[in-house]
């Protein structure tokens, strides 16, 4: 051979062999010239800490599954109502939650004890008003009058009692005087019960009873709640008998606390207030306006052809859910609630009907102040939205993951399953899927005690993707201080 064609032949091949080291350069490269810690911080995300093996899944690093947020957790079969979401408020019971607040008699206010937006308890005091009625101010010293007049009698019996025994008198000079005793205590009681019709308490007509003075100032109390009539104690005042602390309301007209209820049934917060010092109210004025928010409702609004769902659950006793909003956290979401009723005419303008849940309030916390009152915050207040969760279907033992836990590609869905330290794209059926819960046919790919991603299905599945699209050079390399086991082929 010719030593032209032996250069020809050496350049030939010395080409090829730099061209089969540049195209392989990829996978052996990495064993003699392995990354240096700055070059493995700069590589993309998805080199640093994804890789992905097509035969066994996705392999995110720990500071990769922490900077996600990844919850993982075993598969639970359990029971699931599927639902129907329907808008609804928070409401307060119509002739409950309000209680307004009247003077009984004509007067001025002297000082007002309680302030806008304070926690006050039953018989707490909010005004004092001094009395200026000519009617209030004759009504007692007729009282007055009366009871002088029965001691007066009463003395007088006394002593005519023992002449009468010994005869020096006639005994109809004793009748005479035991008719007049009760003719002026009978008085006596009527004119009682026009100083309680007046607006005066028991305890305050007590009052006058036993100083024998007339009531310069009329104090206005938080009403003790509701009772039946059996336990209203205006006769006792009626009847001349010491009223006690409990009467002081009953005979003002207001009605107590019956003994079974709510532990909260006797505070109020003011909601408004009406007066000022100095002002010249009128019987029956209010006063002010308290609300007691212990106890509120939720009034869900469904559509006329949504209706015989409505009926069905309160025919079936179904749970009820509500989710309420909340701008910086989770949901709050309160289960187990039933509908009470609902309304039997449908509205004309929207075509709803509404339907009322019972709603028990929880306290948050009672604020003291530096002025020494107390502020009370409930976590359910009226005018806040919720959306109450209509049972439909009740599913019997069903695989129930988050939404975040499903990933839809077409008419596809996926969830990823932990095998090792990979995570599996495992395909699943859904047989429901809303903005919250996933319900996944059984039988399928996933098993009770599976172990599954509960969240960033999506960001998964783009890093899954963007794992396959960076080749497969990178496979059974080191990536960021950690080796993934190579490809098998």
């Amino acid at each position: 051979m010719s030593k032209g064609k032996r250069s020809r032949s050496f350049l030939i091949g010395l080409a090829i062999v730099v061209a089969v080291i540049e195209v392989t350069r990829g996978q052996w490269g990495p064993y003699l010239f392995p990354p240096t810690a700055n070059q493995r911080r700069e590589q993309s995300p998805n080199e640093a800490h994804a890789h992905v093996d097509p035969l066994k899944g996705l392999v995110l690093s720990d500071a990769a599954r922490a900077s996600l947020g990844l919850e993982l957790s075993p598969i639970v079969l359990r029971d699931y109502w599927r639902s129907l979401p329907i808008p609804a408020e928070v409401m307060e019971e119509p002739g409950h939650c309000e209680q307004g607040v009247s003077s009984t008699v004509h007067g001025i206010v002297l000082k007002i004890h309680a302030f806008h937006g304070q926690t006050v308890r039953a018989g707490d005091p909010l005004f004092d008003l001094r009395p200026i009625s000519e009617f209030l101010a004759t009504a007692q010293s007729s009282l007055l009058k009366s009871v002088q007049e029965i001691e007066l009698v009463q003395a007088e019996l006394k002593r005519i009692s023992a002449i009468t025994e010994s005869g020096s008198i006639p005994a109809t000079r004793r009748i005479e005087k035991e008719s007049e005793l009760k003719r002026l205590d009978s008085q006596r009681l009527v004119q009682m019960q026009e100083l309680l019709v007046r607006g005066l308490s028991a305890d305050q007509i007590a009052e006058i009873l036993r100083t024998k003075t007339l009531i310069q100032e009329l104090t206005i109390r938080v009403p003790l709640g509701y009772a039946t009539p059996e336990s209203s104690s205006s006769g006792t005042a009626a009847r001349g008998e010491a009223p006690s602390a409990e009467n002081d309301h009953a005979a003002f007209g207001v009605p107590l606390i019956s003994a079974g209820s709510h532990e909260h049934s006797s505070i109020y917060s003011i909601e408004q207030m009406n007066v000022h010092l100095g002002k010249l109210v009128q019987p029956g004025e209010e006063l002010c306006r308290l609300a007691r928010h212990s106890q509120l409702q939720i009034v869900g609004r469904a559509f006329e052809s949504e209706s015989f769902l409505v009926t069905r659950a309160i025919e079936q006793n179904w749970p009820i859910k509500a989710v309420f909003e909340v701008t910086d956290e989770l949901p709050v979401i309160r289960d187990g609630l039933s509908i009470l009723y609902s309304d039997n005419v449908v509205e004309p303008d929207s075509r709803t009907i509404r339907f009322y849940i019972p709603l028990p309030n929880e306290l948050i916390r009672d604020q003291p102040s530096s002025n020494g009152l107390a502020y009370r915050s409930w976590r359910f207040k009226p005018g806040q939205r919720a959306r109450v969760l209509l049972p439909v279907e009740h599913l019997l033992k069903q695989i129930v993951l988050p939404s975040e836990a499903v990933v839809k590609e077409g008419a596809e869905a996926f969830v990823f399953r932990v095998n090792g330290k990979r995570l599996e794209r495992v395909p699943v059926r859904l047989t429901h899927l809303d903005s919250r819960d996933a319900v996944i046919k059984t039988g399928g790919s996933l098993i009770a005690g599976d172990i599954v991603a509960r969240n960033q299905a999506y960001q998964l599945e783009l890093a899954l993707k963007n794992a396959q699209g960076s080749g497969s050079s990178h496979e059974g390399h080191d990536h960021a201080g950690h080796s993934h086991e190579g490809h098998e082929h």
